[in-house]
């Protein structure tokens, strides 16, 4: 039997190829268009995901070199409405459009200051504030939710190969590289415009991120996909005998990525991909034990990759100017809980932790948490500022989406995560290096979102969602779940 290496890889099915191209479209798209937090980025997500998923429910029809012999049809509907995610994204769909149709409150004005005045609503049914779209509201925030669960759905019904999906991920990391050297640049140059475009008054930016928050939790998922790919392609290459891999070029990647997180000045982000990083290294050293694959790699090889890792480390370390990451952290040591950032994030969590308390059951409305907010603190001279602060988020997604969606969307959102959970253990996720590393970046960014709202970022919510089902559509491909086989059909088929 000829090595794996030697047999010939069937090409992509034309639909499948198109698929990819909506879905890269997506996903570089978002990152590019100011993170997705202005609305015509938001139309623009809503449009790609659309037809990424229309893309992938066309049945396919597979002949000759497409296929094994005797050709197919395939079906992703069949898969789609097995997937939990699609029916539970679904409700959560129904859940914001019934928000929307019963508000409780209205955005007022009198074109010099704005207000929001109680109506009348079902006491019994969630639901929402009536604002301007233009500021933000419901439907706002629903276009973000709908793009990020097509996009889901499409990567889930409509990727038949693990080709596909080395793709994507490739795509990712390289795309994360041109954001951070394009990141750095426009600090280098001093431009107080995003990607030379366009001025955010009074926010600190990184890249095309408006905020450098967002910023360092988009490059973070970026380094654990690269850590992914490194891994994958090392037990690969073992796996195939081969003399070398890719490996080292992911691991050069994931260098570059670390270094643009920190340059991002996101002291949560920093502090969190350091933690989780560590813990990628003891996942490592638990995977390399207990692999039954011999090394094939010189060790020469070995010394001379890490000999590079060292010397690009101490390149970026003598050359580049890390006076203001330093003086992020020397801020927070010396003033402690008196720090402005620091601060106002407790105080503004414990005002958040109030506003749960009143509207954990119905929920506030998606994107409404910004319009109530100011009556949780106007008697906080330190957040309100005399009415002058506008505090658009809560800067802990863990206690803002509940605020918003109520007990209905967390145990919606819950659920789809534990079935997420369930798929990643039943395949044995712990023991794939795709698995794991996925699975610490995903983490981190939960991390992230106890002292921050990654979420509520367009390009880092699809990017997080995407990065999960492209790990669970790996394990699936690759793994054995409950006694099945390895490498499980990719789509319901009916022979022809």
């Amino acid at each position: 039997m000829p090595p794996v290496a030697h047999q010939k890889r069937l090409p992509l099915h034309p639909l499948e190829r198109a698929l990819l191209f909506a879905l890269g479209a997506q996903l570089v798209f978002v990152c590019w268009a100011f993170g997705g937090m202005v609305p015509w980025a938001q139309w623009g997500a809503l449009g790609l995901g659309t037809l990424a998923f229309t893309v992938s429910l066309l049945p396919r029809r597979h002949d000759g070199e497409e296929s094994q012999p005797g050709g197919m049809v395939l079906s992703p509907w069949s898969r789609l409405r097995q997937f939990p995610l699609f029916w539970l994204g679904l409700a959560l769909g129904a859940l914001v459009v019934l928000q929307g149709l019963n508000p409780s409150w209205r955005w007022m004005s009198d074109g010099k200051m704005w207000w929001m005045r109680q109506v009348d609503s079902v006491a019994w049914l969630p639901t929402s504030t009536d604002t301007a779209f233009a500021t933000f509201n419901l439907w706002r925030q629903a276009m973000i939710y709908a793009a990020a669960w097509l996009t889901v759905c499409a990567l889930w019904a409509g990727l038949t190969r693990r080709r596909s999906l080395q793709i994507l991920f490739g795509l990712l990391v390289g795309n994360g590289i041109i954001l951070a050297i394009e990141g750095y640049l426009q600090l280098v140059a001093g431009t107080g415009k995003l990607l030379w475009l366009r001025a955010f008054p009074g926010t600190a930016s990184f890249g095309s991120f408006v905020y450098r928050n967002h910023g360092g939790a988009y490059l973070g998922l970026m380094v654990f996909a690269s850590f992914a790919l490194m891994l994958w392609q090392y037990y690969e290459a073992r796996r195939r005998l081969a003399k070398s891999s890719p490996a080292a070029l992911w691991a050069l990647a994931a260098i570059l990525l670390i270094v643009a997180v920190v340059f991002t000045l996101s002291r949560g982000a920093i502090i969190l991909v350091t933690i989780f990083g560590l813990g990628a290294m003891g996942s490592l050293a638990v995977l390399r034990s207990t692999s039954p694959l011999p090394s094939t790699v010189p060790k020469l090889v070995t010394v001379s990759l890490v000999l590079v890792v060292l010397g690009c480390v101490g390149f970026l370390l003598h050359y580049a100017d890390f006076s203001s990451v330093r003086h992020r952290f020397e801020e927070l040591w010396q003033q402690g809980a008196q720090e402005a950032s620091y601060r106002a994030r407790v105080e503004v969590r414990d005002c958040a932790e109030r506003m749960l308390r009143d509207h954990w059951l119905r929920g506030t409305g998606a994107g409404s948490f910004r319009f109530l907010f100011p009556l949780y603190i106007k008697d906080n001279p330190y957040l309100y500022e005399g009415g002058q602060a506008f505090w658009q988020h809560a800067h802990i997604d863990w206690l803002e989406i509940p605020i918003e969606l109520g007990l209905t969307g967390v145990l919606l959102v819950a659920g789809a995560l534990g079935w997420c959970g369930s798929f990643w253990w039943r395949h044995r996720g712990w023991r794939h290096p795709v698995g794991i590393m996925i699975l610490l970046g995903l983490l981190q960014t939960m991390g992230h979102a106890l002292i921050d709202f990654p979420f509520q970022n367009t390009a880092v919510l699809i990017t997080w969602w995407s990065l999960l089902v492209l790990m669970l559509r790996w394990l699936e491909f690759e793994g054995v779940a409950d006694g099945a086989p390895a490498l499980p059909p990719g789509l319901p088929r009916r022979r022809i």
